[in-house]
């Protein structure tokens, strides 16, 4: 996604640089900062000293607001209580030599929490799967635009096969852009950052250490609320945490979300299975058994229920959003013929339907 640049309404400007430059600037989701580019070159020598000297007011909707942490009063970090809102900004010339002249911007576009999975690599928004073959080549599988099936397959590179798990949790690096994470056998965690056309940069961000001791890991959206994706990590004892994310990287102190799931051998993130607008996670049992476990969209649970019996005979499930353009994020899954099977979701916690819509995809040891 572009940073966005809106424009201004002008108010009486004396000086060289032109008004109509001076403008919001930043991605808007949460965890991005925003600033007010243009506001030095317009305020240039308002300071006394032929420095620039200016003061902004930040506004969401028309209302003042305070930043929070005040970071600097010429940023604006975006938080979970701007989402739905728009940001806008006054720039005020210093009194000194530049009394009442001042620039009202215009409205940034919504803002909204950072994109998730289901919203792909190429900045579509729609459905793509990704696979690893045997070799450790990874391979890219883009939806149509508007309508059921495939568009056509893409190699994303070799050398994924030094990687025990790898899994794709959404942007994390406040760019609008899906991100890769992957761990290795050392436990450290990666991410790979996403370039918005499909690929990733060659270069990997330690972020995590230890992560072998997590016996299933994935990454499921917001869970807790706060606008930016989580991870969630269960370990081999049952124990089950949320890692909530920072901007630009890193993590806060992880929480106990849970215990007893090591009677599960799969977590699955699908974004909001129920309809309720809160992330939800299912989870497959080691009897074959599916169930959905309701996110109450501040790091905990609405409760838990049955949803599919016999899963034990895929030997792979996930869930990459919505394949047949219904609105509502599918699950799919590899049966022992090697079949791509796709199972509808119905947007209310269950189905109504499958449909087998690929073959061979025995080739692959990893889809996610």
């Amino acid at each position: 996604m572009a940073a966005l640049l809106v424009g201004t309404t002008l108010m009486p400007a004396a000086h060289a640089a032109d008004a109509r430059d001076v403008s919001v600037y930043g991605h808007p989701i949460v965890g991005a900062v925003l600033s007010v580019e243009g506001a030095p070159a317009y305020f240039a020598n308002c300071g006394g000293g032929g420095e620039s000297s200016y003061s902004i007011q930040w506004l969401r909707d028309g209302e003042p607001v305070e930043t929070s942490p005040p970071y600097s009063p010429y940023l604006y970090p975006l938080e979970a209580d701007d989402i739905g809102g728009r940001i806008s900004a006054i720039a005020t010339g210093s009194p000194t030599n530049c009394a009442g002249k001042e620039v009202v911007t215009g409205e940034s576009e919504e803002i909204r929490k950072e994109p998730m999975r289901a919203e792909g690599f190429t900045g579509r928004g729609v459905f793509e799967l990704m696979a690893r073959r045997r070799d450790g080549t990874l391979l890219m599988y883009l939806g149509r635009d508007g309508v059921q099936g495939w568009q056509e397959t893409r190699q994303v590179g070799p050398g994924w096969d030094a990687f025990t798990r790898i899994f794709a949790a959404g942007d994390f690096t406040t760019d609008g852009i899906t991100d890769l994470m992957a761990t290795d056998g050392s436990g450290t965690l990666y991410r790979f950052q996403g370039t918005g056309d499909g690929g990733f940069y060659t270069f990997r961000y330690a972020v995590g250490w230890g992560w072998n001791s997590m016996d299933k890991v994935l990454g499921p959206g917001d869970f807790n609320g706060d606008g930016l994706n989580d991870l969630l990590g269960s370990e081999a004892n049952g124990d089950l945490y949320v890692f909530p994310s920072h901007p630009w990287g890193g993590w806060s102190p992880r929480v106990k979300v849970g215990q007893g799931w090591d009677v599960m051998d799969l977590l699955i993130g699908p974004g909001d299975f129920d309809g309720d607008g809160n992330v939800d996670v299912l989870a497959k049992d080691k009897a074959g058994g599916l169930h959905l476990y309701g996110g109450d969209g501040a790091g905990g649970w609405t409760g838990s229920r049955w949803i599919g019996q016999g899963w034990n005979a895929l030997t792979s499930i996930g869930s990459a959003g919505d394949f047949n353009r219904d609105g509502f994020n599918d699950v799919h899954g590899i049966n022992a013929a090697g079949e791509l099977v796709m199972y509808y979701a119905d947007g209310r916690g269950g189905w109504k339907g499958a449909e087998t819509v690929g073959w061979g995809w025995q080739i692959f040891n990893g889809i996610l």
